[in-house]
Formats: C-alpha cells, structure tokens, sequence
C-alpha cells in the first residue's frame, strides 16, 4: 500500500487488532486499515483463503507477529444485501441471490468456524452491478476463542429467509410467505441436517419452483409433448380427463397470467408460453413439499422424546451396567472407531477412554499440560471412566481425548465432519465448555469450542461436530469454573455417516 495517506478516525480498537479509516493524500480514496496482533486471532485466518472469495481486499499480508487487510469501501459502490432484497425481487431473482449466497458459504466451509460467522453476516455483504456477492473482509474480533457454537448453516437460513420474506427469522418464526420447497430447507438449515452448504444447494437446485422457473426456459412444450408426460405418470387416463384437463388450461384468466409472469419472468411476454404448461403440476409439488415438511418435524419430535425418555431411566451406580450402557453411548450416525479397527486393535483396548488418552499417546503429541485423572470407582462402561476434578474457584481445563491423524487408524477422519461423542456426570450441575483444539506441526491452527450441561444426578449423552481440514492431531478438553468433580466416559470418535 501507499504510504502517502493520513489517518481519518479509529473505527474499533481492542487488545486483538486496531481498524482505521484512512485517506490516501494522492487520490484523495478512502481505504481500510485492518492489523491483527494478537496471535491466537492470527492462528484463525487464513490469508489465502480469504483472498479466494469476491470481496473488498485491496491487500493482504502476513508477518511474523500480524496480519494487515486493506480493504475499500462497498457501499458507495454496491448495494448491501438488506437493500437489495428489499427491492421487491422477482422469484427468479430470489433463487438466483439464494444460489450465490450458498455458494459463498461452500466456499468458505474450510474456514475456521470464527471467520465464517464474520463473514456470513447480513451486514457484510454486498451485491455488484452483476448480481454476485461480494463480501466486506474488514472483518472485526471481539475475542480470541473460535465461536462457541458453528452457526454457519443456522445464518444461512436465516439469510436464505431474509432473501425471500425481507425478514430475519425471530424465535424460529418463519414467515407464511416462503414458498414451501424453501421453507423446507431453511428448517433443515436451522436443524443442521445438512453436512456441506452444497448439500443446501442441491437441494435448491432440485426443488419444483427451481425446475419450473429455470428448467422450462429453453424448451416449450408443446401440447402433444404435455400428453405425453401425462400419460407416462397415470396410467391410461380417460377421454373425459383430458378434455378436462384442456378446458381447465383453456380458462386460465389473464390475470392469473399476469401475476405469475411478475413473480417468475418480470412479466415478460416471451416467456409466458415456456411457463404455462409448468404451473400444472405445481400444486402436487407443494403438496409434497409439505408432507415432507410435516414428516420431517414430527421425526424430530419424536427422536427427541425418545432421547429424552433414556436420560431420564438412565441413573448408574458406581461400576454397574457397564457394558449396557456402552452400547447405549453410541450416538445415531456414528460407529466407534474400534470397529473400523482390526481385531488385534480393540482386544488390546479393554475400554473406550483408553483409545484416546493414554500415556503413549499422550507424549507423541508432547503435551504437558493439566490433563484428567482416571477413575475405577464411577464409571458407564469398561473397567474406569475419566475425571476432571477442580479444587479451587477458577477455571480448569483438562485434556481428555486426543485423535492422532498421522496413525493410520484415524487419517481417514481428515477432511470429513466427524462426531466426538461422551456421557458425562458431575459432582454438582455445572455448565461446561468442550473445547477442541487442532494442531498442525506444533502449531495451533484452529480452535472451536460448545457449551454443555452436565448434571449431578445422571449420566447424560454429549455430542460435538466438527470439521477438520488438515491436522496432525485433534486436542478435546473439558473446560468449567469452580469446585467440582466432572467425569466422563464412553468416548467415541468417528466419522459422521
């Protein structure tokens, strides 16, 4: 960058970085002037990766100890996504905005989880003359630890529902005015049931009112062409039902024409005759839709009650049903890594902590900090569980599990959305931080962490996804303040399925 500038106002400053408003003295060009200090925030971005997206990056670079982003102004030059979709979008222009606001979030999934909720932000992002998004990267820290919870896929529906109702979701209230094969996704979004955003985009892509609005451009059928498709989906239809079915597109109203052409074609009249024949068949799509929809809920419902109803029954004694309650530590979509293992491998590993805490283990990957303790008196399953145990008022971490990449047993996790699932129980209830940390040649390279309940009267189940990209080792903690006794047992790591 030229140097020839001076500073105008200090937009935010804390002990992680220090923003400027600048003014180049030879253009008279107002610029951006972003400088990261602190090394555990510098640890979370990837330069690289960062330049790899549409945004407003004039400059970019690394040194030993910072990181400095200059970026340029955007809304002098382009429209912020709030504006935009405030502009009474067609449908076609709805889909086209939800389709890159995906694709910017697929880009953007390799990410630490930190980043991508800075950058999937209503506020930052723009819309250029050509419709695509550009994103504002004068991003700003307000702490050290990646976010405690991944929110990339509920901010993605939430912008998703923004992009077709104008409004942001509020205490999961969606708007009435979604269509239905939308509003599908975005209650998958908000649930998390998708692995990657391209599965949100495939899923767009296959939706009905996609088809109908994209999928009919190039080729008009005609009415010989729609019998035939009629023909092929009921079998043998009557004489009389097709008569029907030809008065009934006979007395279509132009109105209803109209009002179609606004939301789908910007009412263009050349379009009209490729359309149609597409709205026939609309109706049994939302129809479907919905039954999706309704069936979807009511398994979420009923999974959660059936979770909750064995939580409730399952209280265990010191030492007892061990080997039952094992089997049931294992989550739904998970399989323990001891059966991706060889025989060999699981009959030296009497029980599940020991697969992932171990001295041998424990001293490959050179840590030396406070660590849990291991405990034959209480446990779930096995012969011992683990515990962390706090004897004063501040705040212990203690490392519990560790899954080491570089063994060939668990290389294969790399690149994949695994799932670290354990029971816990405390001497007294307490809300705890599960704080994972990966680690790339010694170095920090991201860190994640999620809060969870442990109770003092039972045994409850904790499961924690992540994503990991490329890491010699995966460090998982248990984080929490004050006196207290925290066990944990039936630790099982795996690929999501």
């Amino acid at each position: 960058m030229n140097n020839n500038y001076k500073i105008v106002r200090t937009i935010f400053e804390n002990v992680f970085q220090r923003v400027l408003e600048c003014k180049d003295n030879d253009s008279g060009e107002i610029f951006y002037s972003n400088v990261i200090t602190s090394q555990k925030v510098i640890n979370l971005i990837n330069i690289e990766e960062l330049r790899a997206i549409p945004s407003n990056i004039l400059e970019s670079y690394n040194t030993e100890d910072r990181i400095y982003i200059y970026t340029k102004p955007l809304k002098t030059e382009y429209t912020g996504l709030r504006e935009y979709s405030a502009k009474n979008l067609t449908l076609k222009h709805q889909f086209n905005l939800a389709e890159k606001v995906i694709e910017l979030a697929q880009n953007i999934f390799n990410m630490t989880d930190v980043v991508q909720q800075k950058i999937l932000d209503l506020d930052r992002l723009y819309v250029d003359e050509n419709d695509k998004v550009v994103v504002d990267c004068n991003l700003v820290f307000e702490q050290e630890y990646d976010i405690a919870d991944n929110e990339t896929f509920k901010r993605l529906g939430n912008m998703i529902h923004y992009i077709f109702s104008g409004t942001e979701i509020v205490d999961y209230n969606i708007s009435d005015t979604i269509p239905p094969d939308i509003l599908k996704i975005i209650v998958r979004c908000l649930t998390r049931e998708y692995i990657f955003p391209r599965d949100v985009l495939a899923e767009l892509k296959g939706s009905p009112i996609f088809a109908m609005i994209f999928g009919t451009e190039t080729i008009a059928p005609n009415k010989t062409a729609l019998k035939a498709i009629i023909q092929d989906e009921e079998t043998k239809p009557s004489d009389r039902s097709t008569e029907a079915f030809e008065h009934a597109s006979q007395e279509q109203t132009p109105d209803d024409k109209s009002i179609f052409d606004i939301y789908v074609n910007d009412n263009n009249p050349k379009s009209r005759k490729k359309i149609k024949t597409s709205g026939i068949v609309l109706g049994k799509e939302i129809k479907r839709a919905v039954l999706s929809i309704a069936i979807v809920v009511l398994v979420l419902l009923l999974g959660n009650m059936i979770i909750k109803n064995l939580s409730n029954t399952q209280e265990v004694s010191a030492g007892g049903n061990g080997d039952t309650a094992g089997e049931q530590g294992k989550t739904p979509g998970t399989e323990s890594p001891e059966q991706n293992n060889t025989d060999d491998s699981a009959s030296s590993i009497a029980d599940s902590t020991e697969m992932y805490f171990n001295d041998k283990l424990i001293e490959k990957i050179g840590y030396t900090g406070e660590k849990v303790k291991i405990d034959s008196d209480i446990y779930v399953e096995g012969k011992n569980s683990l515990v962390a145990e706090n004897t004063g008022d501040g705040k212990l971490k203690s490392l519990f599990a560790v899954v080491d990449f570089t063994d060939e047993k668990f290389s294969y996790m790399l690149k994949k959305q695994i799932g670290i699932s354990a029971k816990t129980k405390s001497e007294k209830d307490v809300e705890a931080l599960i704080v994972l940390e990966a680690y790339k040649g010694g170095v920090l390279t991201s860190n994640f962490h999620t809060s969870v309940k442990v109770y003092d009267d039972m045994w409850s189940q904790v499961t924690v996804p992540i994503n990991v990209t490329d890491a010699d080792s995966l460090n998982i903690y248990i984080e929490y303040q004050g006196q207290n006794k925290v066990w944990i047992d039936s630790v099982f790591i795996d690929v999501i399925k």
